[in-house]
């Protein structure tokens, strides 16, 4: 009977040792599950984590592409803008220098008119007063001579008057 009882317990042992060893197993197996779980949700929040570094760092080149786009727009309007005042600045400024160039040659034009009226009244009053010498000029005397020396002086200045006019 000992050794039924010892075959009895050895068989007992046997069978906890099979149950102890398919519950470590069995652990084994949930833990190392678990572990490879953990892992794989540690190794997607690690990716997440990358991936949202590597967007971050892209929006940050896309931000400051466009910042730096947006600042030579932005030069180039300002240089097209300050290009077009400078036109129209000279523009304007030739546009003045043509009206007063007009304007001083209609001023001319109106001085040359009246500088040959004037030189007309003027020829016309020494012919009148060589017309009147010469009449006074054939009276005798004296003052035929006086008045024959006017009148050559009056033709002379009137043959000057009219070389000028020339």
């Amino acid at each position: 009977m000992n050794h039924k009882k010892d075959l009895n317990e050895y068989l007992q042992e046997k069978k906890i040792e099979a149950e102890v060893s398919e519950e470590v197993a069995h652990r084994l197996d949930r833990n190392h599950a678990q572990n490879q779980s953990y892992g794989q949700h540690q190794q997607q929040q690690v990716n997440a984590q990358q991936v949202a570094q590597q967007f971050q760092q892209l929006l940050s080149q896309l931000k400051n592409q466009a910042q730096s786009q947006q600042q030579q727009t932005d030069n180039q309007a300002s240089q097209a803008i300050q290009q077009a005042i400078n036109a129209l600045t000279q523009a304007q400024q030739s546009i003045q220098a043509n009206q007063v160039f007009y304007q001083m040659n209609q001023l001319l034009d109106q001085f040359n008119r009246q500088l040959q009226q004037l030189n007309q009244q003027f020829v016309g009053a020494l012919g009148n007063q060589a017309q009147h010498m010469q009449a006074l000029a054939q009276q005798p005397g004296q003052q035929a001579g006086q008045l024959q020396q006017q009148i050559q002086q009056l033709q002379q200045q009137l043959q000057q008057r009219q070389q000028q006019l020339q």
